[in-house]
């Protein structure tokens, strides 16, 4: 049916269709070559590596993931190392529902394909072609470590792959939700940026 969002494997000739994903390939990439001679490769080589969400011909989002070599622009984050044997989830983009229901394809895309965990070099305050922090907090991914590149906050983020069963289950729990999450500000230990995050957050509800 025409109205049901659907998700889809991005292959190299959906690229022009698809707002802002050349732009994120570009920048995780830093330039290195188009998106569809990109995607072209790393499917050739590893395997899909995004997913699209549509309601008709329309990308609602899109989610764009692969082995850290590909995405050199990776290497710049002091938040490392990256984990082994896991992908790294470099961007998801649409409204918040959108964004939870790609997360939750991405995890048992690579869960069944034999991965044991994903990553995410999170922005803490949010900012284009990154995951935003708080949507993997809310979905139960660890902070790994937290550093600053261009004087900006950014979390490494971590999701170790439980049974088939269990991420079925947290997908039940994520996409049910439709309101962004009330947060708190951290306990004294957590690290620095995510503290300054969660404040900065509050101080805009307030609407001072």
């Amino acid at each position: 049916m025409p109205f049901i969002p659907r998700v889809e494997e991005i292959s190299a000739r959906d690229v022009p269709g698809i707002r802002g994903l050349e732009a994120t390939i570009s920048y995780w990439t830093e330039g290195a070559r188009p998106a569809k001679e990109w995607f072209a490769e790393v499917s050739a080589s590893w395997g899909p590596a995004g997913l699209v969400m549509r309601r008709g011909e329309e990308a609602l989002g899109f989610a764009v993931y692969a082995p850290p070599g590909y995405l050199p622009r990776a290497g710049r984050y002091p938040v490392g190392p990256l984990g082994e044997n896991t992908a790294l989830l470099a961007h998801l983009r649409g409204d918040t529902r959108t964004r939870r229901h790609l997360l939750v394809r991405v995890m048992r895309d690579l869960r069944l394909r034999g991965f044991s965990g994903v990553e995410a070099i999170a922005s803490d305050l949010g900012l284009p072609r990154h995951v935003p922090t708080w949507i993997l907090s809310e979905s139960g991914w660890e902070p790994v470590r937290s550093g600053w590149h261009a004087g900006l906050p950014y979390t490494l983020m971590r999701a170790h792959f439980g049974s088939i069963g269990e991420v079925g289950e947290r997908a039940r729990e994520l996409v049910g939700r439709v309101r962004l999450p009330v947060l708190k500000v951290p306990a004294p230990d957590a690290p620095a940026p995510t503290q300054a995050y969660a404040r900065e957050v509050l101080w805009r509800k307030s609407g001072r």
